[in-house]
């Protein structure tokens, strides 16, 4: 499964967030997934903060699910990519919510996509 990594980025330094996006990558290769990294897009410094998420997004429409790191609730750019992962029916997982050793990723309830339609 191709699976997007979304965390904080803008407000780390970084080798703070390159550690942090590098270990879940590792941890997703080992469960046999394909990680998608938009840390290695870059910070916004170069370009502006819109830049990056018109790329980021593009790469997370490309993934079969998300992957949110620890702490994804205090990025705005994190939260936008989980929005958008929840309105397309794509698995979200979440790291803070694995144990130590444990070879399974946990996946957040989700609704079937109905969104309130009633049936015809």
């Amino acid at each position: 499964m191709k699976v997007y990594i979304s965390g904080m980025i803008t407000s780390l330094r970084e080798d703070q967030y390159r550690k942090a996006f590098k270990e879940a990558a590792k941890y997703l290769e080992e469960q046999g997934h394909e990680p998608v990294d938009p840390s290695l897009l870059g910070k916004p410094e170069h370009h502006s903060w819109h830049y990056y998420m018109k790329k980021a997004i593009a790469q997370l429409l490309e993934c079969d699910a998300i992957y949110m790191l620890t702490g994804f609730y205090k990025s705005k750019g994190a939260m936008l990519e989980k929005r958008i992962a929840q309105e397309l029916d794509m698995p979200v997982f979440h790291a803070s919510t694995e144990k130590t050793g444990e070879a399974q990723l946990l996946n957040e309830d989700l609704d079937t996509g109905n969104y309130g339609q009633q049936k015809l």
